[in-house]
C-alpha cells in the first residue's frame, strides 16, 4: 500500500547506539525550572532503549547522543550510548565532540540574517556585489542569483560544482567554476539542494565582515554570544581529547571531511549535544540573547521547496508539527524546523517545534549510509506525548485487521486499548494519532489514513495519502 521510499521521503533525520550499562544520561542546556506541569519529553530511559538497539543488536553506529529540549515546564536532558571507536569504550555523552555536517548550514543562516539585521546586506542584493573583481556570477535571462537565492537552495547552483570535499579545494578553485557555470533555469524559480550555493554564501559573508575565515565570523556573531565554547572548525587540543572519530560503519573508520572552502555548507564544523542544547534553547526564545532578530528572521518561511514544505534561511519546514501539549489540539501543522546532515563519517539532525516549543538533536559517529536517520526520528517522536483531537474516537477495535492493497501488499493495524499502530510491508510498526472518528495520521510524515465503512456500517476499507498519492486497501476477512 505505502512504499517506504514514499514515507520515508517527507520525514526527517537522526539515529540510535551501545549497551544498556555502558549509557549516559545527565542534563545539558538550560536548568529546568520549577513547574506542576508534567514532563512533555520522552522519558531517557525509553529513548536509551532504542540506542541499544541501533549500536548493540543492528550495529549502526560505535556511539551516539540523543539531546532533547522543552519549555513549560523548562527540562533538557542528554543521553549517550556506545563507545568513541574500538580502542576507546568512552561513553559519548552531552560534551563529546561530533561533525556536524550539513546541520551546519543553518547557522550560515543565521549569519547572512544577522548580516540583514546589521543592514550590511539585504537579502535581495545579487552576489555579484560581494564577489571579489574578476570573478563573475552566472545569470539566466540576465536575472541574476541573490543571497536569498543561495540561502534557500533556489540560486540553480549545482550540488556541489566539481565534488570539492576535500582540503586542497580552494576558494579560487570555487571562484573559477562559478565563473563558468552555466544556469540552466531563473534563480528563485525552483529549490534544488546545493552545498556549493551554501558554501559560496559563507564566503560572501566572511568576504563582506573582513573577518579572517568562516570560524572567525561564527564565533563573534553566533558560537561567542551563545556561550558555545564547543563548536569550533579548528579543534583545540582539548576539544580533541573529547572527539568521537569518524567511522563508515560500526567499527570501520573513516576520514574526516576537512574542506575550509566549504565551511559554510557545514564540512568540518563540529560541535556537541550541550552546546547544540543552547542553540535551540535561543532559538525556541528560552535564553535571553541579542541575536534574537536575526534567528526570527533565519526561522522564517522564505521559499517553497518540495510538496507543501517550504525552507528559510537554512533551515527547512517540512509541512507539519510536533503536535504535542495544546499544539493544534493532534491536527497536523507546519512549524517545525530542522537539518540533517551526514558525511562518510557521521550522521546528524536538529529540530525544534516553535509552537510545541520541544527540540532534539542527534549525533552519531557513524557514516549516513550507515544510519537511516527518518526511521529513528520516527521512533523518537512517537515518545512524544500527542495530543489527540476531540473528535477521536473512543473505540478503535473496528479498526484493526489486515488489509490488501491492489498491488498484493498487505497493511496490518493493531489495536491496544486507546492505541492503534500501523505496520507496512518492509516497516517497523508505528503509531497511529487520530483528529476524528475516522481520520489518523502519522507524527513527523505526511502519511494521512482514512477507515471507510460500508452500507451495513462494517469498517471494509482503508485510504492512505502521502505526498499527494492516494494508496487504497481493502480489508480482509
Amino acid at each position: 500500500m505505502l512504499p517506504r521510499e514514499s514515507i520515508g521521503k517527507y520525514i526527517l533525520s537522526a539515529i540510535l547506539a551501545l549497551l544498556l550499562a555502558g549509557c549516559s544520561t545527565g542534563s545539558a542546556g538550560q536548568p529546568a525550572t520549577l513547574s506542576t506541569n508534567p514532563s512533555r519529553l520522552p522519558d531517557p530511559d525509553e529513548v536509551k532503549e532504542l540506542l541499544v538497539q541501533l549500536v548493540d543488536v543492528e550495529k549502526r553506529t560505535p556511539g551516539i547522543v540523543v539531546g532533547m529540549i522543552a519549555d513549560d515546564p523548562q527540562e533538557s536532558w542528554v543521553v549517550g550510548y556506545g563507545r568513541l571507536s574500538d580502542t576507546d569504550e568512552r561513553v559519548p555523552d552531552g560534551y563529546t565532540v561530533f561533525e556536524l555536517a550539513s546541520v551546519g548550514k543553518v547557522f550560515t543562516g543565521v549569519l547572512l540574517a544577522q548580516a540583514v539585521v546589521k543592514g550590511e546586506v539585504q537579502l535581495d542584493d545579487s552576489i555579484s556585489m560581494y564577489l571579489p573583481e574578476g570573478v563573475t556570477a552566472p545569470e539566466y535571462e540576465d536575472q541574476s542569483i541573490t543571497l536569498l537565492d543561495l540561502a534557500t537552495h533556489t540560486s540553480g547552483l549545482p550540488w556541489s560544482g566539481i565534488e570539492p570535499k576535500h582540503s586542497s579545494y580552494t576558494l579560487d578553485q570555487m571562484y573559477d567554476f562559478l565563473s563558468e557555470v552555466r544556469l540552466t533555469r531563473a534563480p528563485g524559480s525552483s529549490y534544488s539542494y546545493s552545498g556549493f550555493g551554501m558554501g559560496l554564501l559563507g564566503n560572501l559573508l566572511v568576504r563582506e565582515a573582513g573577518v579572517a575565515d568562516y570560524e572567525a565570523l561564527l564565533v563573534d556573531r553566533i558560537t561567542g554570544p551563545l556561550g558555545m565554547d564547543s563548536t569550533h572548525i579548528v579543534l583545540t587540543p582539548e576539544m580533541r581529547s573529547r572527539l568521537a572519530p569518524p567511522h563508515r560503519g560500526y567499527s570501520l573508520p573513516a576520514p574526516s571531511l576537512d574542506a575550509p572552502t566549504f565551511a559554510g555548507a557545514g564540512a568540518g564544523l563540529r560541535s556537541t549535544a550541550n552546546d547544540m542544547l543552547t542553540f535551540l534553547a535561543a532559538n525556541m526564545g528560552l535564553a535571553e540573547t541579542e541575536l534574537q532578530p536575526a534567528l526570527l528572521l533565519a526561522n522564517t518561511s522564505q521559499r517553497p521547496s518540495y510538496g507543501n514544505a517550504t525552507i528559510g534561511l537554512g533551515w527547512k519546514i517540512p509541512g507539519w508539527s510536533f503536535m504535542i501539549g495544546d499544539s493544534k489540539s493532534g491536527i497536523p501543522g507546519n512549524t517545525v524546523r530542522y537539518h540533517g546532515g551526514g558525511n562518510p563519517g557521521y550522521s546528524t539532525y536538529l529540530a525544534w517545534d516553535p509552537e510545541a516549543k520541544v527540540g532534539i538533536v542527534v549525533l552519531a559517529n557513524a557514516s549516513y549510509r550507515s544510519v537511516d536517520m527518518d526511521q529513528v526520528v520516527r521512533l523518537l517522536l512517537s515518545k512524544l506525548p500527542f495530543t489527540l483531537g476531540k473528535d477521536a474516537p473512543k473505540d478503535l477495535t473496528s479498526y484493526a485487521g489486515r488489509y490488501q492493497d491492489l498491488d498484493g501488499n498487505i497493511v496490518t493495524f493493531r489495536v491496544d486499548g486507546t492505541r492503534i499502530f500501523i505496520q507496512l510491508p518492509t516497516e517497523p510498526e508505528y503509531e497511529l494519532f487520530a483528529s476524528s472518528e475516522s481520520h489518523f495520521f502519522m507524527p513527523a510524515s505526511d502519511l494521512e489514513i482514512t477507515f471507510y465503512k460500508n452500507d451495513r456500517g462494517e469498517v471494509d476499507r482503508v485510504v492512505g495519502v502521502v505526498e499527494g498519492i492516494t494508496y487504497e486497501a481493502i480489508k480482509l476477512p
